[in-house]
């Protein structure tokens, strides 16, 4: 399996960013004392998705990607205003993570947008960005209050576990599909073939599992999700025409 680690990492940590940007943004506008740690880790995701960047394009992108790399900026600098004490920038952040995850989303596209292929990385980037921030944003190390009576399964559960199980579903019927879509029948033959791709559709279950649990594993939901998401994007970005590293293709990403 080739896989372009790069864009792995640019992606993942991007998304995990952005996902941190939006749950710190949402307690900054709702708690009476919001803690800036969730911004910490936001900057330092950030940071080493614009690092994995620089070195998936040797410096500087170029093209569309270029925009992302743009927003992927901003987002470091608005996540460390956010950590400093500087709220306001709080939304600045989130929509910049937005604007990088939609270029990875269209680049993601092999064929037409509206179909089985393009709706794929549609419905699969935004869940991965929504599932990081929730469970990573209600631990107690990322500034959240050791409140378990009124939290006694996390503070974000119910997106949680709604993005999970439209993940789950979504991952699981992907390689197993006859699809008439002829870049997603290659890349399900990929998935399919895939171990990591099956850990982390597996993975993405045992934290719904665990999310019913309690308190108790919210450390190991933050973990196994991270290791899940890692897995299917490790896939993703592998030999199939999504990652454009499928060599029988004239389909680039750039």
């Amino acid at each position: 399996m080739i896989t372009n680690w790069p864009l792995v990492f640019f992606t993942v940590f991007s998304q995990f960013a952005t996902g941190l940007a939006l749950f710190s943004w949402w307690k900054d506008t709702h708690d009476s004392a919001p803690s800036p740690r969730g911004w910490g880790f936001c900057t330092l995701a950030t940071a080493v998705a614009l690092g994995s960047s620089v070195w998936y394009f040797g410096g500087i992108a170029s093209g569309i990607w270029l925009i992302a790399q743009a927003a992927c900026a901003v987002l470091l600098f608005c996540a460390y205003g956010g950590f400093k004490g500087a709220t306001v920038l709080g939304i600045g952040a989130w929509l910049a993570g937005a604007v990088s995850i939609a270029v990875q989303i269209i680049d993601a596209i092999p064929g037409e947008v509206f179909s089985t292929s393009g709706l794929f990385p549609i419905f699969l980037f935004p869940l991965c960005t929504i599932i990081l921030g929730a469970v990573f944003s209600q631990l107690i190390l990322f500034g959240e209050p050791a409140d378990y009576k009124k939290h006694p399964a996390g503070r974000f559960y119910l997106p949680l576990r709604i993005c999970l199980w439209i993940m789950l579903v979504i991952t699981a019927i992907a390689p197993i599909w006859p699809w008439e879509d002829t870049y997603m029948a290659r890349s399900a033959i990929i998935l399919m073939q895939t171990q990591l791709y099956w850990m982390g559709v597996i993975f993405s279950g045992v934290v719904l599992g665990l999310s019913h649990m309690g308190r108790v594993t919210l450390v190991l939901q933050a973990i196994i999700a991270f290791v899940s998401i890692f897995g299917l994007r490790t896939a993703f970005y592998a030999d199939g025409v999504h990652g454009a590293i499928d060599m029988s293709t004239l389909y680039r990403p750039f």
